[in-house]
């Protein structure tokens, strides 16, 4: 069944290019560039069926979202229903049959694909569909698909495309390869700048406020519906907090005839498909950045977009989430942009400045270079991938992460110095990132694998609470576990049949519970599988279990309040977080958290969530080797002393503390010396005069070697900080405790007279003027004088037993050097005289003539 409307999509002018090299046994590997509008991603599919493609066709998407509507409407396109020859694999959901010859999937079901099927027995082609989001899967499933064409599967066609595509590292990385650059049916798009207006209570101030983002879109679509021409309006908006604050204002604005829907990614699909539908009135969408992807939404020819897209990333340096605001780059506006030009001309309304617009990042940031690495990693490593850089990335992952991979894949027991261990393998075959790997064989290990499968579903889900507040009427301060009140959640949700309303009327999310249970239903399979014994979820009967399988998985993440006054905590690895209000955990002396992400608003804050409390016996038990005794001296930075503390740590975590007793003398100086050192406390009396005396000691040392004088190196520094701090405890003991003393005993009485005899203080030159010496390690030593001081002193003077010659920084009359020199006598040859003549008629008052002296 050819595609009825393949005619009216401007891909078909560029049939004959894609289609010049294809045939069924032959590699075919294309690029493909084609704008919004050009119907790349309903089109290509079905030429390359209707060419006799062998084989199913996959067509690789970045959401769900875009996966399902395509899928229906090449079904439609092609006179079918979906689910027979087109159809769709996504995440808890699948409408195809054996008869599908077109299957539209994200990319989290495409890496599954190739682990399940590493040959891709019966499929002819895959196509990566906008490419330009450089998903850290997509980026992956191609390369694995580029190897497997360049070696089994000679036949497999492959072709990668998007309307924003970075060609050239990507030309020359998919090489040998076709590049079309398709037309499209994109009219023209007015683009008009909207800056954001400062508050009416503060226009005064240069600081003022801006106006909300929900306020400048409300804004911006009064003014658009005046419009007759408007058509549907689309508002791009960073996320659902934004959207429902829009929707909210143009309700209050009593808009007539104008329909609001909302669309993000975890609407149920019946209510994204109410956005997205044919027909009905006029309507205004309220999105995230779904709506940027290949579906086009019937009528939009007006686009408002906020310029903003919250973006999540992690930081592997501090090992922690963080989820951000941030301005999208200037492909992304494009792509938003070009929704308004794909059924007439449209106008897009960008809510901030054309000099901003100038001055965004061309394309975004691929994934790989800011997301969590360590379930690649392991699945490579597992594949025999063990230098992980000999993997044919398309960008290089940072070395920072990779370190942080290994680290941690290290910590879950996944890799040791052998490689990969058979716990790591075990954990790179299941569909989960290795932690949730590692939580579920630890959870057979204890004996609780039924709570074991309902955390992981936790927490590769979305919240089940539509907000965070709605956990309070489901938590217990003696739960000791955040997952409790998750799971009473769930219980309700199901008590009440999963019936939107009224879950809704509890704070549950309908949408989140539903997948909830798939995703426990696949897990208990899976657990099946494996041999493994489940029974009935029941938190309290195995608390204990719970709190050791989640540590094992989660020890790295151990955390302790820091005072029972606030929220705000401690976290291995010297980072810091704050719990929730709502948060079960909040009187444990000791928990783990499983997520730590920074949030971006007002203020930045690092939330831990998921948090379950743990046993200081059980942290002995599992982990001995990270639990550490300390029992002596430590500096108190906030009284600036040192005290006798007790501590247990685990790894950097202070656990426990306890002061008393008085430290050891020698242990206090070596502290307190250290600070100093560090330059955290300053002595006083160190001054320009010691630092002179140590130079001195150094310099001496090096132009007179055979007088066998001690140095003074940081080893030597150190110990005379240490001398200086003797018998002090604090700082206020030692800040203006004189430091002479200890570098006088540095030296014998002979020492003390070589040193002052060979490198001394001061010099009295021919003239009788007595002047101070200057030293610099590695430097010659220096005086500075004005010319009228040095007449009647013919060359230059020496130290060292006559071996070195001082520098003389012949100063003008305003004290500044006009010239150094080691030979004085030079100087009054030729030197002076150009001196006299630059200087003497600004300086008349000063003696010129003393050079015909010297």
């Amino acid at each position: 069944m050819k595609l009825t409307s393949l005619m009216k999509l401007p891909i078909e002018e560029s049939k004959e290019r894609l289609l010049a090299e294809f045939s069924p046994d032959c590699p075919w590997r294309m690029l493909v560039k084609a704008p919004t509008g050009s119907g790349k991603s309903t089109g290509l599919p079905s030429i390359l069926l209707d060419a006799g493609m062998e084989g199913s066709i996959v067509v690789v998407q970045p959401r769900r979202l875009a996966a399902r509507m395509l899928a229906k409407r090449v079904a439609s396109l092609r006179g079918g229903a979906v689910g027979g020859e087109v159809g769709y694999v996504v995440r808890f959901d699948s409408k195809k049959t054996s008869k599908t010859k077109i299957i539209y999937v994200t990319d989290g079901v495409m890496a599954r694909w190739l682990e399940e099927n590493p040959r891709l027995d019966g499929i002819g082609a895959v196509i990566f569909d906008e490419f330009h989001e450089r998903r850290l899967t997509m980026d992956v499933a191609l390369a694995d698909c580029v190897r497997l064409q360049d070696t089994e599967r000679k036949d497999l066609k492959l072709c990668v495309m998007s309307a924003t595509l970075e060609l050239a590292g990507l030309e020359e990385y998919l090489a040998p390869c076709r590049l079309v650059e398709a037309g499209g049916r994109a009219f023209p798009v007015d683009i008009a700048y909207q800056q954001p207006a400062k508050t009416q209570s503060a226009r005064s101030s240069r600081n003022a406020p801006q106006e909300q983002v929900w306020d400048r879109c409300a804004r911006a679509v009064k003014l658009a519906v005046l419009d007759e021409d408007c058509g549907n309006i689309l508002i791009f908006l960073p996320g659902v907090y934004e959207i429902r604050r829009t929707i909210q204002l143009l309700e209050n604005q009593r808009l007539p005839g104008w329909e609001i829907c909302a669309l993000y990614g975890s609407l149920k699909p019946e209510q994204q498909d109410q956005a997205v539908r044919e027909g009905g009135g006029p309507r205004i969408i309220v999105s995230t950045n779904v709506a940027e992807t290949s579906l086009t939404i019937p009528g939009v020819r007006t686009v408002i977009d906020a310029g903003v897209a919250r973006i999540a990333e992690f930081d592997p340096s501090r090992g922690m989430d963080t989820l951000f605001v941030k301005k999208i780059a200037c492909a992304a506006a494009d792509q938003r942009a070009g929704r308004a030009g794909r059924v007439a001309p449209g106008k897009c309304i960008r809510l901030w400045s054309e000099a901003d617009q100038g001055r965004r990042a061309p394309f975004e940031m691929p994934e790989v270079l800011r997301v969590d690495l360590t379930e690649v990693v392991l699945k490579l490593t597992a594949k025999g991938f063990s230098d992980i850089n000999s993997f044919p990335w398309i960008d290089t992952p940072k070395e920072r992460s990779l370190e942080y991979t290994a680290s941690l894949l290290e910590n879950l027991g996944a890799v040791g110095e052998g490689g990969i261990t058979e716990l790591g393998l075990t954990m790179a075959k299941m569909p989960l990132h290795p932690r949730m790997g590692r939580l579920l064989l630890a959870s057979e290990h204890e004996g609780c694998v039924a709570e074991g499968i309902f955390a992981v579903s936790i927490l590769q889900g979305e919240a089940i609470f539509q907000r965070n507040e709605s956990r309070a009427q489901f938590a217990y301060d003696e739960d000791g576990c955040d997952f409790r009140s998750d799971w009473r959640a769930y219980e309700s949700a199901l008590a009440m049949g999963l019936q939107p309303n009224r879950c809704s009327s509890i704070g549950v999310s309908v949408r989140s519970a539903r997948e909830l249970k798939q995703s426990i239903d696949q897990l208990q399979k899976m657990a099946v599988r494996m041999g493994w014994s489940q029974s009935d979820v029941d938190f309290d009967k195995n608390k204990k279990k719970f709190s050791r399988a989640m540590l094992t998985a989660y020890s790295d993440q151990l955390a302790v309040r820091n005072s029972a006054g606030n929220l705000s905590c401690r976290v291995v690895g010297k980072r810091s977080g704050q719990l929730g209000k709502e948060s079960s955990v909040k009187d444990a002396e000791l928990f783990i958290t499983t997520s730590m992400t920074e949030v971006g608003a007002k203020d930045v804050v690092v939330y831990l969530n998921g948090c379950v409390e743990v046993l200081l016996e059980d942290v002995e038990e599992l982990f001995p080797a990270s639990l550490i005794s300390n029992d002596g001296a430590f500096y108190d930075e906030k009284i600036r002393r040192v005290i006798n503390r007790q501590e247990l740590c685990f790894k950097d975590l202070v656990i426990t503390s306890k002061d008393g007793g008085e430290p050891s003398a020698e242990q206090a100086a070596a502290l307190l010396a250290e600070r100093v050192a560090s330059g955290e406390l300053k002595l006083k009396k160190w001054d320009a005069g010691v630092e002179q005396w140590i130079a001195r000691l150094l310099c001496l040392g090096e132009w007179m070697p055979e007088l066998e004088l001690p140095g003074f190196g940081e080893e030597d520094r150190a110990i005379a900080l240490e001398a200086v701090c003797e018998g002090a405890l604090g700082y206020k003991q030692i800040k203006d405790k004189p430091v002479q003393p200890a570098l006088n005993s540095w030296l014998s009485a002979g020492q003390h007279q070589t040193l002052d005899a060979y490198a001394p203080e001061r010099i009295t030159l021919a003239n009788g003027a007595s002047v101070k010496v200057k030293y610099e390690h590695g430097k010659p030593p220096h005086i500075a004088l004005k010319v009228q001081r040095l007449y009647g002193v013919k060359v230059s003077p020496t130290i060292a037993n006559g071996a070195v010659t001082v520098q003389i920084h012949i100063c003008a009359p305003n004290q500044r050097p006009w010239q150094m020199t080691q030979d004085l006598a030079s100087f009054w040859k030729s030197g002076f005289a150009q001196m006299k003549k630059d200087l003497a008629g600004r300086y008349p008052k000063h003696d010129w003539s003393g050079g015909g002296h010297c």
